[in-house]
């Protein structure tokens, strides 16, 4: 037994197996505290339910007795009330009427009372102002005559009832009726009737609560105005809203368009929609004088208006791609523009602007109507003629600006990142950045300078001290160090990004002319240009403030560049002008370095190139008939140049680059000699296209393309050519248009002219000019209007700023456009535009053909090697320097061409020139000085008379032989 693997346990009443004990007490455990506040409040909750059905019981059984009572009292009213119809008291029938009335089946005993009311308008209509109750009973029936006008079977009765119960603007009875009718929707059930054209006259009905506002209070017409604008001219304008009650409306008397534009100058319940914009401006009486509540109301309301450019343009788009369909807006951008372009509108504004400009707060109005018109198109300020002449107006300008600068706080806090502290003085800087932009291209540098009356030079150092400052800010504001810094660009903030640049572009292009900024102003501040932005060539791509840089091919992957390489890539994109000539120009030649690509370098440099044949005798038609558009080969790869002299045989020499210098030299010289006829020479003797030319030449675009690659080459290999460019002209290969200072380049007297016009004092039409100009195409006098029917249209004070700029625009501008372009695309070909735009016109002068100072003969000797037995210290030498730097200026030009084939010495200095100029011995003083320009090498006899040398040498640069001179 004490082996077994189990033992059984016993109790003590002899139970062998234990059982479960049962406890039949209940739960023992004890309610907590919490358990039984949260049952007590369950059991209040269910009480105050019980409570809450049985209270809404009784009210719902109330209401229903109500109901159930009320309608069988109104029943049994009714029944009296057909009974008593034909013979009871008007005023007592009308009273039980209105108490049971019911628009679902009491339409015709409506009918019937207003026809009762009709007949007896004589009587009635005497006792109304004198009986308040009948007075009331009235005018209760006029607003169930309003719900009648809703049933096609009651508006006659219904709008007749309304139409001679409220016809005496001088009764008080009628007068006072107007609030009550407005609040129970009269002009909500009026707009109804008028678009959907009922036939009736609502018109008068509509203009009739006007005829009153002389005896109603303030409020009561701020009452009648704001509903007559919630319903006729906040919503989407209709045709009939358009067409019918605007016009009705702005010939009418009695409407208080002044109210108005006070109501909603000091209400600002209302709807500003675009809708009521272009109402207010259409409602505008005749003879309306602006005031200060009208151009705020203008400004409030323009806010939304480039939404309406957004829409615009978004469905312009969507129509390229599905069938066009008919628009159902009644109210487009252009009608916006005719009505503000209203010429006395105009006129009235800027006269009312002019006599209140001390007033800051209006002119904070001006600002913002000006801002809100500048943010709905690109070129705004030609749309509106309110901006136009507001631009051209320079005491305004001069406003703005002591505005601005009046808050230095302000002005030093826009140099931080922080957009959202600048406060208000955005909006002035904008509208100024853009209307000084377009006030500096009008005719401004002259006898009269305009705007050395309007901005001093102090004036005009400080503007571009703070503007360039402020662009800065914004670019470092749209490219920010990280991204919890980025801010979500508005369209306000774009274009004020774009304004601000281009101002300090106008500022900058300003100061060449007028030079109010020190020297080293602009490039005062070190900005760093990375070695990866011509390597990439990441200049050629679109950078977009806010976004970063944009690939326009989607398979190139490039790098992302850093905040600071970004920023720099905007800067030379933009503002250029900041980063010194110098670092710009090696920026030139590494992109053009990096163009050819790795490839396209080995072919250029080792492997074989083209060689072109040139007969000397047809200089021009040859290197045509090779290099042009038939036979477009790549410009930026090497071309040799095989020369045949007028005797036929080729000419000696192996062309190791210089050949074809000389050959780029004397093409392009020939290209722009004005007996060709392709340029012509301005009064101080600069080149420019020929307007004519297609009087001479069928294909002379062909012709513009080929000389535009031939200069494209020479910039692209750094090879200097002397081809003074009019200013213009050099204008117009940076950008498309060039604006009317410009003119002065290209004929001085018609600028002067034009000056006079402008500033003449007496009646402009006794002038007898009109919008035409004569042209002279080789001795055949063509008259050529400046805009349609110009003949016809004579210049007058008000038109005469349009005739300058329309005259200018067509001499400078239009009359060489395809002559221009077709150059411009020659130039992109070989050395894209793109990068040309780094430099201003000046400096692109200086690109092509030098700098116009002395050459620094120090710098010459200091960069030149020698070669046989020529030294620095050689007698030779000695003699040799000290008769060049006696040399005149142009015996110095004519050494370096014969030795280099260009006249003008490196844009870097000397110590660019490559190879490196180089004077070796040629042998005994009976031979001649001879030159190899592809080397840069003159060949010197051995000579110790300082006269013969100097004879020898004269003699030798004088003939300009070049290789056949051996």
């Amino acid at each position: 037994m004490a082996n077994m693997p189990f033992k059984l346990s016993y109790s003590f009443e002899g139970n062998y197996r234990t059982r479960p004990e049962q406890n039949l007490s209940g739960d023992g455990r004890k309610e907590t505290r919490d358990r039984l506040l949260m049952r007590a409040h369950e059991e209040r909750q269910k009480r105050q339910e019980q409570r809450l059905k049985l209270s809404s019981t009784v009210v719902i059984q109330a209401f229903m007795r109500s109901y159930l009572v009320r309608q069988r009292v109104k029943h049994e009213e009714r029944l009296k009330y057909d009974q008593l119809e034909s013979n009871s008291d008007f005023k007592h029938l009308l009273g039980k009427f209105l108490f049971f009335y019911n628009p679902h089946i009491d339409g015709q005993r409506l009918v019937r009372i207003c026809d009762k009311l009709l007949q007896k308008r004589t009587e009635i209509l005497k006792v109304l102002d004198f009986d308040e109750s009948l007075c009331w009973l009235v005018r209760r029936l006029l607003s169930l005559c309003l719900d009648g006008l809703k049933n096609e079977h009651l508006v006659k009765t219904s709008m007749e009832c309304i139409r001679v119960f409220t016809a005496d603007a001088t009764s008080r009875a009628k007068v006072e009726v107007w609030p009550y009718l407005v609040t129970k929707g009269y002009f909500s059930r009026l707009r109804e009737l008028l678009d959907k054209d009922y036939a009736g006259d609502i018109m008068e009905l509509i203009e009739r609560p006007f005829r009153s506002t002389i005896s109603l209070s303030l409020m009561q017409v701020n009452l009648l105005l704001s509903e007559f604008c919630s319903q006729f001219l906040c919503p989407k304008v209709s045709s009939q809203v358009k067409t019918i009650l605007i016009p009705y409306m702005q010939k009418s008397t009695v409407f208080p368009y002044n109210d108005l534009i006070k109501f909603l100058n000091t209400n600002k319940n209302y709807d500003a929609t675009n809708s009521l914009l272009y109402c207010i401006l259409a409602l505008e009486p005749v003879l309306y004088g602006p005031s200060q509540d009208s151009i705020q109301v203008l400004a409030t309301l323009t806010l939304n208006l480039n939404q309406l450019s957004v829409l615009e343009n978004s469905e312009a788009d969507d129509s390229d791609d599905e069938a066009m369909e008919v628009s159902t807006e009644q109210v487009h951008l252009q009608d916006y523009i005719y009505l503000f372009n209203h010429s006395e509108r105009v006129k009235r504004l800027i006269l009312y602007i002019d006599e209140h400009n001390d007033n800051e707060e209006l002119l904070m109005s001006v600002i913002q109507l000006c801002q809100n018109l500048l943010l709905v198109y690109k070129d705004a300020i030609r749309k509106y003629m309110l901006l136009f002449m507001l631009a051209l107006n320079g005491n305004f300008l001069n406003k703005i600006w002591d505005l601005i600068t009046k808050d230095e706080v302000t002005i030093k806090q826009m140099n931080s990142t922080a957009f959202s502290v600048w406060k208000d003085i955005h909006k002035a800087l904008l509208v100024f950045c853009d209307m000084f932009t377009f006030y500096t291209e009008t005719l401004t540098d002259s006898e009269s300078s305009d705007t050395s009356m309007t901005f001093k030079n102090s004036n005009l150092s400080s503007m571009a001290d703070i503007l360039k400052n402020i662009a800065l800010s914004m670019i470092d504001l749209a490219f920010p160090m990280c991204r919890s810094s980025a801010v979500l660009p508005s369209r306000e903030l774009l274009h004020f990004y774009s304004s601000c640049l281009n101002c300090v572009k106008t500022l900058f292009t300003l100061d060449l002319r007028k030079n109010f900024c020190k020297a080293g102003f602009w490039t005062r501040q070190k900005i760093h240009v990375s070695q990866d932005l011509p390597k990439k060539n990441y200049l050629s791509k679109t950078i977009r403030p806010f976004y970063g840089v944009v690939s326009e091919d989607e398979d190139e992957h490039l790098p992302p560049l850093s905040t600071i390489e970004q920023r720099s890539l905007a800067i030379l994109q933009q503002l250029p002008f900041l980063i010194e000539f110098n670092v710009r120009i090696l920026l030139l030649r590494e992109l053009c370095r990096y163009s050819i690509g790795d490839n396209m370098r080995l072919h250029r440099d080792f492997l074989s190139d083209s060689v072109i044949t040139i007969r000397r005798r047809y200089l021009y038609e040859d290197a045509f008939e090779k290099l042009s558009y038939q036979n477009e080969i790549d410009l930026r790869h090497r071309i040799r140049i095989q020369f045949i002299n007028n005797a036929g045989l080729e000419e000696a020499g192996i062309d190791g680059g210089g050949i074809f210098k000389e050959f780029l030299s004397e093409v392009l010289k020939t290209s722009f000699d004005p007996t060709r006829g392709f340029f012509l020479l301005t009064n101080d003797n600069m080149l420019y296209p020929n307007p004519n030319v297609a009087v001479l030449v069928d294909n002379f675009t062909d012709h513009y393309y080929f000389i535009g690659r031939l200069v494209g080459k020479a910039i692209f290999e750094n090879t200097l050519v002397d081809l003074p460019l009019a200013e213009f002209f050099l204008v117009k290969l940076l950008i498309d248009r060039a604006s009317a200072y410009y003119l002065k380049s290209l004929d001085p007297i018609l600028y002067r002219n034009l000056l006079y016009l402008r500033e003449y004092s007496g009646d402009v039409q006794d002038l007898g000019l009109d919008f035409t100009t004569v042209n002279n195409d080789l001795g055949e006098t063509k008259v050529i209007e400046l805009k349609p029917n110009g003949t016809n249209i004579s210049v007058t004070s008000d038109n005469r700023l349009e005739y300058i700029h329309r005259l200018a625009n067509f001499k400078l501008n239009t009359q060489i456009k395809k002559q221009c372009n077709a150059f411009r695309e020659g130039l992109d070909n070989v050395v894209p535009l793109l990068w040309l735009r780094l430099f201003n016109h000046l400096e692109l002068q200086v690109i092509i053909g030098g700098d116009t100072q002395e050459m620094d003969i120090d710098d010459l000797k200091a960069h030149t090697s020698y070669g046989g037995e020529f030294t620095p210290e050689h007698s030779t030498m000695i003699l040799f320097w000290k008769i060049v730097e006696k040399f005149t200026d142009t015996q110095k030009k004519q050494l370096l061409k014969f030795v280099t084939s260009c006249s003008r010495p490196p844009l870097l200095g000397f110590k660019e020139l490559n190879p490196p100029f180089c004077i070796q011995s040629s042998g005994s003083e009976n031979r001649m000085p001879t030159a190899s320009t592809c080397l840069n090498l003159l060949k010197l006899p051995v000579i110790k008379e300082e006269q013969l040398l100097k004879t020898k040498l004269l003699a030798a640069i004088e003939q300009q032989a070049g290789f056949e001179l051996s």
